[in-house]
């Protein structure tokens, strides 16, 4: 039995509630780095804020971009969700917010990516934990941004 594709897609309403925890302010820009087919936060963004979108299989790809944005959000694809966010960490000048499964949460949080963030000077400041019955486990939606925190402390030195 072939799942039905809509299966992969972030709920809508699950987008709405994840955007409404970010602090965006009246014209910034926003940048959906994956936007998806179904292109539910790119949609959902607020009217106050200009927005871009990229996704690969409409022929925009987020990771030859040179784009400037103030916040870059979205659902990256799992399996290069770090290549997203070093990309994401050239490009955003305040945040960057993504929604992950626990494999890429793990690969997010090594002591030399939390190195290379706080270089670059971003700070995970949220983690909010969600759950879709279509999917399985727990997803969370990591809000990193330039404001200091020491909330994630890491030593890189190997025991």
């Amino acid at each position: 039995m072939v799942k039905d594709i809509t299966f992969h897609y972030t709920n809508e309403q699950m987008a709405r509630d994840l955007i409404k925890l970010l602090p965006l302010q009246e014209n910034q820009v926003i940048i959906d780095a994956g936007s998806g087919k179904n292109k539910v936060f790119y949609s959902n963004l607020p009217n106050f804020v200009t927005k871009y979108e990229y996704e690969i299989e409409d022929g925009n790809d987020f990771l030859l971009v040179n784009q400037r944005a103030d916040w870059i959000i979205g659902n990256p694809p799992y399996h290069i969700s770090w290549k997203f966010t070093e990309k994401a960490l050239k490009l955003s000048n305040l945040g960057i917010a993504w929604l992950v499964n626990n494999q890429a949460l793990n690969s997010h949080f090594t002591p030399r990516r939390i190195s290379l963030m706080q270089e670059k000077g971003f700070y995970l400041q949220k983690i909010h934990i969600v759950a879709d019955k279509r999917w399985f486990g727990r997803y969370y939606f990591l809000i990193f941004s330039k404001e200091t925190n020491n909330f994630v402390s890491c030593n890189i030195k190997s025991y």
